[in-house]
């Protein structure tokens, strides 16, 4: 299972995406009552049919994932992670490190403050891995040429200056793809790229996965996981609200 996290905090926001601290350590907590394992989404996508290697599959693998790159992920969600031994994986906007949120539509009185290249380095220390959300979050199915390689293969190698390591995931904003951004994903060297969509795990260019919002209680955790019955319920109102945050690609690009 892979699930998508983006703010943690008390930031107040016109909008659902913003977690409080409090119920992502419950989550945390469930989790782990559930008995799930904390593993990088890279390593859910080595578990996928057909792979040549990776760790044996378990239905108890869970990754969580930060989209954007808030500086939340290292203020509010790293220090509940870290006390219970886990990690994650955070897609930065390469383009807005050590900046705010300008390349979104304003929900909130203030803009969020996106993680410093300090602060992404101290979590990759402790484990998290670091991906791709490209350089300056675009719609990736409307660019053509060089700007698409660029948002693509430029923010890869930018991290990987900074990290000193391999980047090899990415995340499409908006959840938007094409075989063509497919394809220039993987030609820039990633092993596997993210939807912000539920969906199948069986293309490693581009696995599905379910959003968590802070409307979502116990009960729709479960059925997101798949331990009780609804589970499409959660998947179809996931691609509902994915759908709506398209409206930024409008008044913004």
């Amino acid at each position: 299972m892979i699930l998508t996290y983006h703010k943690i905090g008390s930031q107040i926001e016109i909008g659902i995406t913003t977690v409080s601290r409090r119920s992502f350590a419950g989550h945390l907590d469930l989790y782990g009552a559930l008995g799930f394992n904390s593993v990088p989404a890279s390593q859910i996508a080595g578990l996928i049919p057909g792979s040549a290697t990776g760790p044996v599959a378990t239905e108890r693998n869970l990754a969580i994932t930060f989209d954007d790159g808030y500086e939340s992920v290292w203020t509010e969600a790293f220090p509940e992670m870290a006390a219970r031994g886990w990690t994650g994986t955070v897609f930065i906007v390469v383009g807005s490190v050590g900046g705010s949120n300008s390349w979104d539509v304003r929900l909130s009185p203030r803009r969020f403050k996106h993680l410093s290249w300090t602060q992404i380095e101290d979590l990759s220390r402790a484990g998290f891995e670091i991906g791709s959300h490209t350089i300056s979050h675009r719609d990736l199915t409307r660019l053509k040429g060089e700007l698409l390689r660029s948002e693509i293969r430029d923010s890869k190698h930018i991290i990987e200056d900074h990290l000193g390591k391999p980047v090899t995931s990415i995340s499409y904003p908006f959840g938007r793809f094409s075989r063509k951004v497919q394809d220039e994903a993987a030609a820039a060297g990633y092993c596997c790229a993210f939807t912000s969509s539920p969906g199948p795990k069986s293309d490693r260019m581009a696995m599905g996965r379910l959003s968590v919002y802070s409307i979502d209680g116990r009960s729709s955790l479960e059925r997101k996981l798949g331990l009780r019955p609804g589970h499409r319920l959660e998947c179809l109102k996931n691609t509902v609200i994915a759908r709506l945050s398209l409206g930024t690609t409008l008044v913004k690009r």
